[in-house]
C-alpha cells in the first residue's frame, strides 16, 4: 500500500484501547495509508480543551479524546500499544468535527457534534454502512500532549527486499522455547462442532486437506474487519459469538485464533503468530501456523485471506520460507481459494500486503483452550534476524529453529 507523510500541524489524539485486551499484547490493525489533511482556519476546538473519553459499542473500544488547540490541525491515531492510524481528512463544519480514517474499504467516519458551551461531545461512528452513537464525556482539563513519533515514510516494495536480504540470517542462541499444543479436546467445543456440523466438513480428512477444508470454512463464514475489537474470553466460541452480534468481522487476530484453536480441535498443532516490519509505530498482522505431520514442516494460513502459498515447486510455505521466496523475488502462487470477505485475493495483492510483515515474528507459547495470549504459563518471545538491534516485545532470540520447534520437539 501507497503511505505518504503526513505533515502535522497540531495534535487531536483518538487513542482506542481495547477493552478485552490484555497490557503485554500488540494488537494488530489494518494498515492505514497517512493523508494530507486540510487545515481550517475557525477556532471551534479552542474551547474543548482537555481529555475526552467515550465508548464505541460495536467495537468494545474505549476512545480518549485529546483536544490542544486548533492552532495546530488534527491528528486522527488509533493507538493501542504504540500501533498508531493516520487520517484521510478531517474538518470542522460548523459545530461539527468530521474524522475519517482507513482507506476506502474500512473507511471510519466520526461526526461529533460540538456544544456552543464547550461542556459536551457526542454523534456517531459510522464503518461498514453502520452508524452506532458515541458519546463523550470529559476526564480532564489537561489533554495529555505525549511524544508523538510518527514516521509513515513511504516504504516500497523494493526497500522491503533491501530491508531483508540486509538481515538474512536467523542464528541459534542456545534458547530452547517450550511449547504447549492441547489437543483433541472435543469436551470444550460441543457447541462449536455442532452449530457449524465440523464433523462433517472434516469428514475423512487429514493433514493439510483438513488444514485447507478449515481455512475455507472460516472464509466462507466470517469476515475481516480490521477496526473490530475482541471479545473478553479469547477462545474459539467467544469469537465466534461475537462475531455473531458484529456481522462486519473480526480482525486478523480473532481469525488467526479462531482458525488455529479449530485446527488443534482436530488433532494439528497449530498457533497464531504476529507478524512485523523492522519499525516500530506501525501496524502489525497475524497469521496462523499449523504443522503438517506428512511434510514435516509448518505450513502457514492466513484466513484474512483464505490464503496459503506455494512455491514454483508446488509445495507449501511456511513463514520462513515465503520471507527467503519474498526477498529473492521467487515465483510464488496463492491457494485458489484465497478471497478476503468474498473478494478473490490474487498473489501479487497479498504479496504486495505481506512485504510489511516478513521482518520479525512474535508467538506465545501456550496453545490450550482459551489460552494463545493470557494464559497461565504463557510468554511471549519475538524472532529477529541476527545483528538486528531494534526494541522487541517479549522475550528477545534469533534462533529460528527455538521459535519454529516441530511440535514434538521441546513440547511441555
Amino acid at each position: 500500500m501507497n503511505k505518504k507523510l503526513m505533515t502535522l500541524c497540531a495534535i487531536i489524539m483518538l487513542a482506542f484501547s481495547m477493552l478485552a485486551f490484555s497490557a503485554c499484547a500488540h494488537i494488530p490493525q489494518e494498515q492505514s495509508p497517512p493523508y494530507i489533511a486540510t487545515q481550517p482556519t475557525n477556532t471551534t476546538l479552542d474551547h474543548f480543551y482537555g481529555q475526552w473519553q467515550g465508548l464505541i459499542a460495536p467495537i468494545f473500544a474505549t476512545v480518549t479524546l485529546d483536544i490542544i488547540d486548533e492552532a495546530h490541525g488534527v491528528l486522527f491515531t488509533a493507538q493501542e500499544h504504540h500501533i498508531e492510524f493516520m487520517p484521510i481528512d478531517w474538518q470542522i463544519d460548523s459545530s461539527q468535527l468530521i474524522l475519517g480514517m482507513n482507506s476506502e474499504e474500512y473507511r471510519i467516519t466520526m461526526v461529533l457534534d460540538l456544544s456552543d458551551d464547550g461542556n459536551s461531545i457526542s454523534g456517531t461512528f459510522t464503518q461498514h454502512g453502520v452508524s452506532s452513537p458515541i458519546e463523550f464525556a470529559k476526564i480532564s482539563d489537561t489533554p495529555t500532549i505525549g511524544e508523538f513519533n510518527i514516521t509513515w515514510a513511504p516504504v516500497s516494495i523494493q526497500e522491503r527486499i533491501s530491508q531483508l536480504n540486509a538481515y538474512p540470517i536467523f542464528a541459534d542462541d542456545a534458547r530452547i522455547i517450550q511449547f504447549t499444543y492441547d489437543l483433541n479436546r472435543r469436551d470444550l467445543y460441543a457447541d462449536l462442532i455442532n452449530d457449524f456440523d465440523l464433523d462433517t466438513i472434516t469428514s475423512g480428512l487429514y493433514d493439510t486437506d483438513l488444514m485447507r477444508a478449515l481455512l475455507v470454512w472460516i472464509t466462507n463464514n466470517f469476515n475481516h474487519n480490521g477496526a473490530s475489537g475482541m471479545p473478553a474470553n479469547v477462545d474459539a466460541m467467544s469469537i465466534v459469538n461475537y462475531m455473531r452480534q458484529n456481522p462486519a468481522g473480526i480482525n486478523c487476530r480473532g481469525l488467526a485464533i479462531l482458525l488455529a484453536e479449530t485446527l488443534r480441535l482436530y488433532g494439528i498443532p497449530a498457533k497464531h503468530i504476529t507478524v512485523f516490519p523492522p519499525e516500530d509505530n506501525h501496524p502489525v498482522h497475524v497469521i496462523t501456523h499449523a504443522w503438517s505431520q506428512n511434510l514435516q514442516q509448518w505450513v502457514m494460513l492466513d484466513p484474512t485471506f483464505g490464503m496459503y502459498v506455494i512455491d514454483k515447486h508446488g509445495n507449501f510455505m511456511d513463514l520462513l520460507t515465503l520471507r527467503a521466496a519474498f526477498a529473492s523475488q521467487a515465483p510464488m502462487h496463492a491457494s485458489a481459494t484465497a478471497r478476503r470477505n468474498g473478494q478473490a485475493v490474487s498473489i501479487d495483492q497479498y504479496i504486495d500486503f505481506m512485504a510489511d510483515y516478513l521482518f520479525r515474528f512474535s508467538t506465545g507459547t501456550n496453545f490450550t483452550f482459551g489460552s494463545e495470549e493470557t494464559g497461565t504459563g504463557t510468554t511471549r518471545f519475538m524472532l529477529v534476524p541476527y545483528g538486528f538491534d531494534g526494541s522487541v516485545s517479549g522475550i528477545r532470540t534469533t534462533s529460528a529453529n527455538a521459535f519454529f520447534a516441530p511440535p514434538n520437539q521441546y513440547n511441555d
